[in-house]
């Protein structure tokens, strides 16, 4: 289940809803712990590299959950807690998939190629005649995705972020877009701390 979380060349992800704790308080974060919940273990580590990285662009400290964690303790809530308590994690940022959906669309420029290349391997002499066009369909899948950030300190989620990933074909796109939506999204609204540097 390599396509998950839809590793793909044309991909888009939009936030589709945002949420903020208006009591929350204790002021934006600068230790977070990155974790991403999906089936498959290349996918999870790829996303949390992504994140860690776009997180420590802006001058945050980040972990990736792949690297003190095992793959079944993304899930278990003693060994985030043992994980909190070892390395002072201010924050967690979990992300996990809602569902998937599928769309499909016609194509008919592909169909007209496909056409064309399946007479050319039967009859040579079709093959340069002009091909009928017919209407093809390409199936998209439709993901949507959930990330919370929670306050350790507090021990609930101040900020959850709804987002919808559409996907066509496999590639590593997505997960670096991903990543760059949801820390945008994080820092605009004031939870991540300033860098130092001032960048």
């Amino acid at each position: 289940m390599m396509l998950l979380l839809g590793l793909i060349s044309c991909s888009t992800t939009k936030i589709t809803n945002s949420w903020q704790d208006k009591n929350y308080t204790g002021g934006p974060f600068r230790n977070i712990l990155v974790i991403s919940q999906f089936l498959d273990e290349e996918v999870c580590r790829m996303s949390e590299l992504e994140q860690v990285r776009d997180l420590k662009r802006l001058g945050v400290s980040a972990t990736a959950a792949y690297s003190i964690l095992s793959a079944g303790g993304r899930s278990s809530v003693d060994s985030i807690d043992n994980a909190i308590a070892q390395h002072s994690f201010d924050a967690v940022l979990i992300s996990k998939v809602g569902n998937r959906m599928e769309e499909s669309s016609v194509n008919t420029n592909n169909a007209c190629v496909n056409r064309w290349e399946s007479d050319y391997r039967q009859n040579q002499r079709y093959a340069l005649s002009p091909c009928q066009v017919t209407a093809g369909t390409r199936t998209t899948s439709v993901y949507s995705l959930e990330t919370k950030l929670y306050s350790t300190k507090e021990r609930i989620p101040v900020m959850v972020l709804s987002s919808k990933t559409t996907a066509i074909r496999p590639d590593y796109k997505l997960i670096k877009e991903f990543g760059k939506v949801v820390i945008s999204r994080l820092n605009s609204a004031g939870m991540l701390v300033k860098s130092q540097s001032g960048k």
